[in-house]
């Protein structure tokens, strides 16, 4: 049955046009853009006002079956999206493309994007948006037949799109990265409904075709504008590059416009795996109530701008295990600890700092507007004095930072000179440019500001010619300019006043002389609106040759803000720099839990001191430990406290301790607190056996 017949027949043309949009997204959250307000319609208006406390109400009330209806502000979307998008919704914006001044008839509307978990990025944000796809295949070997998992990462916040396979399982890898949402073939929905439940990730079940590797592979060479994949790695690795495959359908068919620049590979050699359970009962980027107050990240965010934020929380799901890595970020940390000019100089720098990685990719996608721009440029400003303090200090690795930056000059002289001091947030609104750019633009601004002063004196005139003394000019977009004179009034109203409208305390008109000047200010307005909205998009283009620039700069400026950001904390807290091996020893003097340290200092523990410990272990003679005592004596804390140093020191991080020497660990396994999965039929002692049989099946020598 047609959608439309379920309320009536005789639908408005407005209605016609929604409910034709919305037979394409039946399951979807369609936010239909009316006037100023996304409006909602039907089904979809009682979902929504269920779930974001909106007032329902209802269209053609007075026929027998209503439609319901509720709406939003367009200016004020987000809040309203976030929210739906958690409760595990996509919404879709269909917008007015046409102009309801100059269409007769009903405007035209139509789809430009689907907003998804993994393809919604919130305003402002600092966490990397990780949208996943997953394929796994079997792959026949010597040793038998083994499966295989190809994964892509596609981060809308950064542009990147990495593509990698992996032998762990899927779990693993969704928890290394805490994507927002994971795509998978329909045949494994059976597989996930479980891990969906009990992991409450967003999975996406799509047809299996869409990851087919013939369709995959030209949807890779096309998008990347390449002969082959051989230059990426990934040629002969079929499951990686159909999840990618899938992942770009996934994004075209929303209508997301990332244009990624080329495929990053990860090396898992290079990186430690924590899973799920680690990450949880350490409490690294969130506390166990799910809060960031109490977690690890909590304690070392010291960074100033939403790139050293992102590469702060990468850090901590990814530590380091390569020793040469490990020790030049150590080495870099270490000079801004013992340099307190350059980290105070620095800090001060990047106070404010604009995310110029998120800016840049707003460029690509044409989604800029002027404020955000100037944002940019005065970003791209501070790049000299950067390099600048950078050169003061004699380390290497501080001069190669500096060498890492570019200073674009002529991207800020390019919009300093168009832009106006105080640009505005949409390029609807006029003013974009300072006067002197452009000599339409003057001219055009000339007769819009001449007009509304003949506009007050016409109205001045008009008063002493009726002797009118309330009489007033008025403007709105339907009815345009108007006379407005009060009832007590009208019988003083000239007979070549043309009325207009009538309203309760006072009637509306029109002269032909009001009329002209009308057409001549309105046609001002809209040729300056139109030129203006051109030549931004020009100046956008304009700056295309400078994005991959821009995106370097932000990510050295990421790396330098948590680089200054481990130092401070290291000084703030007396962190001491851990020294790094490839042998199995890991040996502790006087260690401390970084967090519960912090929490008593601030009065959230209760008011004791904490007491440095010390520990040693992986000689050959203390492989193990067996720790025992009565509840409440801190064996958990004593346990996650040098788990926690071990993945500080493997991030580049100072650790808090007298001395700290950590023997590289590939895995930190935890095992910590009584907890079950009911729902997929696991008790306490079931969840321990399992956790323990991971535990024994994959740590080697070198975990933790």
């Amino acid at each position: 049955m047609n959608i439309e017949n379920t309320y009536h027949d005789e639908l408005t043309p407005l209605m016609r046009q929604y409910f034709k949009i919305k037979e394409k997204y039946k399951d979807e959250i369609v936010f239909f853009r009316v006037g100023d307000f996304y409006e909602m319609f039907g089904k979809d208006a009682i979902t929504a006002s269920n779930i974001l406390g909106l007032t329902l109400t209802a269209r053609d009330k007075l026929k027998d079956n209503p439609i319901p209806m509720c709406g939003v502000p367009f200016f004020a979307a987000s809040s309203y999206v976030e929210k739906l998008l958690s409760e595990g919704f996509k919404v879709v914006i269909c917008e007015q493309i046409g102009d309801p001044r100059t269409t007769k008839g009903i405007v035209e509307r139509e789809v430009v994007k689907v907003l998804t978990p993994g393809t919604y990025l919130p305003e402002g944000t600092k966490e990397n948006i990780y949208l996943m796809a997953a394929y796994s295949a079997k792959d026949r070997t010597s040793e038998g037949i083994k499966k295989k998992i190809g994964i892509a990462i596609a981060d809308i916040t950064t542009g990147h799109f990495i593509v990698y396979g992996s032998d762990k399982s899927i779990i693993d890898e969704i928890e290394r990265f805490e994507p927002k949402e994971i795509l998978v073939p329909k045949s494994f929905e059976d597989l996930f409904k479980f891990e969906k439940l009990i992991y409450q990730k967003n999975f996406t079940f799509l047809d299996d075709w869409k990851f087919d590797y013939s369709i995959a592979y030209k949807s890779l060479v096309e998008h990347f504008k390449i002969v082959s994949l051989k230059s990426f790695g990934i040629e002969d690795f079929d499951p990686a590059i159909q999840a990618a495959g899938a992942l770009l359908k996934y994004l075209e068919e929303n209508k997301q416009q990332t244009q990624f620049k080329q495929i990053k590979t990860l090396n898992l050699s290079e990186f430690m795996l924590l899973d799920a359970s680690t990450k949880k009962n350490l409490e690294i980027l969130s506390s166990i109530h799910g809060d960031k107050e109490g977690s690890l990240l909590w304690i070392l965010d010291q960074t100033r701008t939403a790139m050293g934020t992102r590469f702060l929380r990468n850090a901590l799901s990814c530590p380091l295990l390569k020793k040469d890595e490990i020790d030049r970020r150590l080495d870099g940390v270490e000079t801004f600890y013992e340099d307190y000019s350059l980290r105070e100089s620095i800090d001060h720098i990047l106070k404010d700092f604009p995310d110029i990685e998120r800016l840049s990719l707003k460029i690509k996608g044409q989604s800029i507007n002027p404020r955000e721009l100037k944002a940019l440029a005065e970003g791209l400003k501070k790049i000299p004095e950067i390099k600048r303090v950078l050169l003061k200090n004699d380390s290497p690795v501080i001069h190669e930072l500096s060498n890492l930056l570019y200073e674009l000059n002529n991207v800020v002289l390019l919009v300093e000179t168009a832009l106006s001091d105080n640009p505005p947030m949409s390029i609807n609104d006029g003013g974009i440019f300072r006067d002197g750019y452009n000599q339409t633009i003057d001219e055009l601004r000339s007769i819009k500001y001449q007009g509304k002063n003949l506009i007050l004196n016409m109205e001045s005139e008009e008063r002493k010619k009726t002797g009118i003394n309330s009489l007033k000019i008025g403007y709105n977009k339907i009815f345009g300019y108007y006379i407005e004179i009060t009832k007590p009034n009208l019988h003083l109203v000239p007979s070549h006043y043309l009325r207009k409208q009538t309203l309760s305390n006072a009637e509306r008109f029109e002269t032909l002389e009001l009329k002209e000047l009308e057409k001549k200010i309105l046609g001002a307005e809209e040729k300056l609106k139109i030129l203006e909205e051109e030549l931004f998009r020009q100046l956008i283009e304009s700056l295309y040759p400078y994005t991959e620039q821009i995106l370097k700069n932000a990510e050295t400026i990421g790396y330098i803000d948590f680089l200054c950001s481990m130092a401070k904390v290291a000084t703030k807290y007396g962190y001491t720099r851990p020294l790094i091996d490839n042998d199995e020893i890991i040996e502790i003097v006087e260690g401390r839990h970084p967090v519960i340290e912090r929490l008593i200092q601030i009065g959230k523990l209760p008011d004791q001191t904490f007491i440095p410990n010390d520990l040693k272990v992986g000689s050959e003679n203390q492989r193990i430990i067996i720790l025992t005592g009565p509840n409440m004596a801190g064996k958990s804390t004593y346990m996650r406290q040098n788990a926690l140093i071990v993945l500080m020191a493997q991030i580049g991080s100072f650790v808090p301790a007298k001395y700290a020497k950590v023997g590289i660990v590939d895995r930190i396994f935890t095992r910590i607190g009584a907890s079950d999965f009911l729902a997929k039929g696991q008790s306490t002692f079931m969840v321990e056996m399992i956790e323990v049989a991971n535990i024994l099946n994959n740590a080697t020598s070198k975990s933790f």
